[in-house]
């Protein structure tokens, strides 16, 4: 049975200025009010929920701004929404704490005029800073949260939620968990960072006064560990939900990337460039994705006859599904999607682009990459190939490019190509314009047609069909595969011969 969790306002805090000790200040009030309430005396486990605005003016994040709206626009890394109404034009953008909201965060109220208040730089590091400074003022293990106030999309008013956090979770990922009846949890995973906010803000309200809150009876969620400020600050990255920054859902993963009015305007644009691209005797281009997973967990499956070299494998796959794909003159760029560092100088002499993976999976990395192939050129067709097509022959891809824009030219615009064992897929290819929400993984062939693919008439005999995921069948075909992996795997045979 969970413990009952309370929360209450900390007073005594005054105004906040540029260079004020702000862990002093809140230090010293939370010892106050102890003094007069002896119950309310820091204790492991209490979670301090701090308004960003005291943050920001300790950290002088105060500037001059004639016009609030410059300072919205600088601010911004990519406008979602643009709204006009009688006063003027409200924006929701994305800004450069990762965090979606109106106007950017900027704050008019409570500075000087001709003044605004920008957010924290770095609220997570700020939250991590707060946190060293009352565990090491209090002897006991505590959290913090920056807070700031947000609009939600479909939901009338504010409320707090979390921009800034260290030393608590702020997921309670129950993913894999059972629920009562036994099932498997499999996307739970309450924000609890956001709701320590919301609970924050009820008890400070919003012009009592008091900036800060304690919430007590959350210790569950309070680390223990030694505290590793974001990666932004000092490379250090930090354990996953350890920080507000890993609630932020944006780029790929973000599902509502625009407004209405901005998708309608980027659908025309993309819709005409199609329109053209698909006219009879116009020439087709093509943008080839292709998303790839090195480092340690590469080649998982090559781990019992390889082991480490398998990482090398992977490599030369690639490079040999590289090197088919250059020979295709229809294609105009090669974008690979990878988390791997130094990637597209292991890729030299071939002219690519590298794209970092998101996250979140194979269809995740190649909705990155597609994404970016249509932003750079959005009349051109756009293909998706696995990494592990070493025997592939560019005048096999070319064929089935081919066959690609004949479907779509007769209304299939998402075409696919199923693998030599018949159940998953190979390659995907998209007409200009047209959305791939790709389905990779088992049973993608049967994925890929239930969801409108049209599977291409690519002979059986097609190198396209092969690709290699276990040593058993990279055996089978040593003889098809490109000169790359064969180099490879010689060196790799006779570094084990010495």
């Amino acid at each position: 049975m969970s413990s009952p969790i309370t929360a209450w306002a900390v007073p005594g805090i005054g105004e906040i200025t540029p260079g004020d000790d702000l862990a002093a200040i809140i230090g010293d009030a939370l010892e106050t009010d102890a003094a007069s309430h002896p119950e309310k005396t820091v204790a492991a486990g209490d979670i301090l929920v701090v308004t960003s605005k005291i943050v920001s003016k300790a950290e002088g994040r105060i500037v001059a701004a004639v016009d609030r709206e410059q300072a919205i626009t600088d601010e911004t890394v990519r406008v979602v929404a643009t709204r006009a109404y009688d006063g003027g034009v409200t924006r929701i953008v994305e800004n450069r704490q990762g965090v979606v909201g109106a106007a950017a965060g900027v704050d008019a109220s409570n500075v000087a005029d001709g003044h605004v208040l920008l957010l924290p730089q770095d609220p997570d590091a700020s939250a991590a800073a707060l946190t060293a400074a009352f565990r090491d003022r209090f002897g006991v293990p505590i959290g913090v949260i920056v807070s700031d106030t947000l609009g939600r999309a479909w939901r009338l008013g504010q409320t707090d939620i979390a921009i800034g956090a260290a030393g608590l979770l702020v997921v309670d990922d129950l993913r894999g968990q059972m629920d009562a009846t036994g099932k498997p949890l499999a996307v739970t995973q309450p924000a609890v960072g956001d709701e320590l906010a919301a609970l924050g803000d009820l008890v400070k309200g919003k012009a009592s006064g008091c900036p800060v809150a304690v919430v007590r009876g959350a210790a569950r969620f309070v680390t223990r560990s030694s505290l590793s400020e974001p990666s932004e600050s000092n490379g250090v990255a930090p354990e996953p939900f350890t920080t507000a920054r890993s609630l932020a859902r944006t780029g790929p993963t973000d599902m509502f990337r625009l407004g209405t009015d901005e998708a309608l305007a980027e659908g025309y644009r993309r819709g005409l460039a199609a329109g053209l691209a698909l006219a009879a005797g116009a020439p087709p281009r093509w943008s080839i994705v292709i998303p790839f997973k090195g480092g340690v967990s590469a080649k998982s499956r090559f781990a019992s006859a390889f082991g480490a070299d398998r990482q090398r494998i992977a490599l030369a796959f690639l490079r040999d599904t590289v090197a088919a794909v250059a020979d295709v003159d229809a294609v105009d760029r090669v974008i690979i999607v990878s988390a791997e560092p130094l990637l597209h100088e292991a890729l030299l002499p071939f002219e690519v682009e590298v794209v970092a993976d998101p996250g979140g999976g194979l269809n995740a990395a190649v909705a990155a990459g597609v994404a970016r192939a249509q932003n750079l050129a959005p009349e051109s067709f756009a293909a998706v190939l696995v990494g592990d097509l070493p025997a592939l022959k560019g005048a096999d891809l070319a064929a089935a490019l081919d066959l690609a824009v004949e479907a779509a030219r007769g209304g299939h615009p998402l075409g696919f190509v199923a693998d030599r064992d018949g159940t998953g897929t190979t390659a995907v290819m998209a007409a200009p314009g047209v959305t791939a929400s790709t389905r990779f993984g088992p049973g993608s062939r049967q994925s890929h047609t239930a969801a409108g693919f049209v599977e291409l008439a690519v002979p059986d005999a097609s190198s396209l069909h092969l690709d290699i995921d276990d040593a058993p069948t990279l055996d089978g075909v040593l003889d098809l595969v490109g000169p790359l992996t064969r180099a490879e795997l010689a060196r790799i045979a006779e570094r084990r011969e010495r």
